[in-house]
């Protein structure tokens, strides 16, 4: 056992009970067995009970648990293991620490964030606070880490959720991450198979493709998930992605290639029979228009089961049930392809220790302490000058500041720098992408500083990365102002500076959340200084213009 646990915490890098596993298997009816297949989402905000009842009576395999407070979250969790006999593995996106879906835990910076750090170290930590904190309100299982190479500068779906574009260090980081999950009682899942970052479309709108060759995709997304194998990661997602080099379809069209949640090709021959893995795998959200654009959603379900998906997640329980039941029925679907799965599922909750005891374990005081730290850390390390053609200086109280911000989602914003400045003393206008700023007409000589804070990260369905929008008209009159204290930070994509380039002062900051929010106040006034290095290369859109 690792000594940073907590008590009672399992460490999944050991090995599961087998005589359980086959003690169970063997126990289980059909109905049962394609019960284990299934891992809808539950929303606690609709109440508990009445999300349990969409379950109507299906012993479902896992669940996925959407955000509430944590006291809310171990009372659903407690109700959802106590309707199955056998243990339910429970899920959810951790990919930044638990905060983002438990209302109480902390939230860490985005995980490029830690790449530009360059620490290892803060993956590890920001991995076992994932792990710990999720396990203390009933969840065990992490989609995370992301391990997508950001390629395409316009990928809306990789982005600030990825390491970067350099495959060492999304491997260094990656590893670790998982490493601090499965090393303090959670199971990591590296995501999304065989490697997004390529397309600049979004695969909850269509099939999204990675066009490498299958040797060049040996050399580098292959490669890293590997990689991520060979470290003991215990379970992949399959995307909504094609891989046209392994698997062009029937038609050998590239708009009908199947995305590898359908595809045997890649998920039986390419991820289990040449990179080995043994361990779940899980397809992406099945209703995601990369695979329902081709087929209705309970045929892709079924779909997906047979092309080598053990777990089907966010699927309806009661169709996805009849679908696979009458495959079952009709010969689609045997049951001993179902038994491959549910022993790779019985696996994963045995490793976790379920069969032995669904309590939520209490975190120690000085772990969330300590976690926060490590927030704060990463957020100050983290901070990115990438061009600097003015001194920019420190604000002091009493100064006034106009501070404008553009947000793909306004759902993902900064509000509290504004709040931040004011209790220092400073003078805030305030304006958003709603305003009609253009109408102003004010002599900007008035601001100490004019202080653009852009949040256009990945966001589903929206394809919205790039800053786009009518906001841009009034921008340009604003930056061209010939104002000597301009500063432009972006709190998301970091390749912002592609649509200004001659912008004066230009920041990446990587992540809206409140610990990067309060490092880039204490940069403003002069407190810290930026150390980050950009984890993408920024020459890929901009050229000659000189990065640091």
């Amino acid at each position: 056992m690792n000594k940073a646990q907590s008590p009672g915490v399992v460490d999944t890098s050991e090995q599961p009970d087998h005589r359980w596993v086959t003690d169970t298997l063997a126990s289980l009816t059909l109905d049962q067995k394609i019960g284990q297949l299934l891992h809808p989402h539950l929303m606690p905000e609709k109440g508990i009970d009445e999300e349990l009842e969409k379950l109507a009576g299906i012993e479902v395999g896992g669940a996925f648990f959407f955000g509430a407070e944590k006291t809310v979250l171990q009372t659903l969790s407690q109700k959802v293991q106590s309707r199955s006999p056998v243990p339910v593995v429970v899920s959810s996106d951790l990919e930044s620490g638990a905060g983002r879906m438990v209302a109480d835990a902390v939230i860490f910076p985005d995980a490029m964030s830690i790449a530009a750090t360059g620490n290892k170290e803060l993956a590890y930590q920001i991995g076992e606070a994932a792990a710990k904190e999720g396990r203390e309100c009933g969840i065990h299982w992490s989609f995370a880490p992301v391990i997508d190479i950001n390629d395409n500068p316009h990928s809306p779906i990789v982005n600030t959720r990825g390491f970067g574009d350099h495959p060492e260090t999304i491997a260094n980081m990656a590893i670790q991450m998982t490493l601090g999950m499965q090393q303090n009682g959670g199971v990591a899942c590296a995501k999304h198979f065989p490697g997004d970052g390529y397309d600049d479309r979004d695969q909850h709108l269509c099939t999204s493709v990675n066009p490498q060759s299958l040797s060049g995709w040996r050399a580098t997304s292959g490669r890293l998930f590997q990689q991520l194998i060979d470290a003991g990661v215990w379970s992949i997602m399959v995307g909504h992605i094609a891989l046209p080099s392994v698997d062009p379809g029937e038609t050998g069209r590239l708009i009908d290639a199947p995305s590898a949640v359908i595809s045997e090709k890649i998920i039986q021959t390419l991820l289990r029979e040449e990179l080995g893995f043994e361990g779940v795998v899980i397809s992406d959200a099945i209703g995601m228009g990369g695979s329902t654009s081709h087929y209705p959603e309970d045929e892709v379900v079924v779909r997906s089961i047979i092309a080598g998906c053990d777990m089907v997640l966010f699927c309806d329980p009661q169709p996805a049930f009849a679908a696979l039941k009458s495959a079952v029925d009709e010969g689609r679907l045997t049951e001993s392809r179902i038994d491959q799965s549910v022993r790779r599922i019985l696996n994963l909750k045995s490793l976790l220790g379920l069969h032995r005891s669904s309590k939520t374990p209490e975190i120690a005081n000085e772990d969330l302490l300590r976690f926060r730290q490590v927030a704060e850390d990463t957020a100050e390390k983290a901070l990115s000058w990438i061009k600097q053609d003015q001194v920019f200086e420190p604000l002091v109280a009493g100064q006034k500041v106009l501070s404008l911000h553009l947000r793909g989602d306004p759902k993902y914003h900064v509000d509290l720098l504004d709040s931040l400045l004011k209790e220092r003393g400073v003078e805030v206008v305030r304006l958003t992408e709603v305003d009609e700023f253009a109408h102003h007409e004010w002599d900007l000589s008035e601001f100490d500083a004019l202080l653009v804070n852009t949040v256009f990260g990945p966001s589903w369905a929206t394809n919205r990365i790039r800053l786009s929008g009518n906001f841009n008209r009034p921008l340009v009159e604003l930056l061209k102002s010939g104002h000597s204290q301009i500063l432009f930070c972006s709190f998301g994509n970091p390749y912002q500076l592609y649509e200004y380039p001659k912008v004066p002062n230009y920041l990446n900051a990587y992540s809206p959340d409140e610990a990067t929010q309060q490092a880039y106040v204490k940069f403003l006034f002069g407190e810290l200084t930026p150390q980050g290095q950009s984890p993408v290369q920024l020459e890929k859109l901009l050229g000659s213009l000189t990065v640091s």
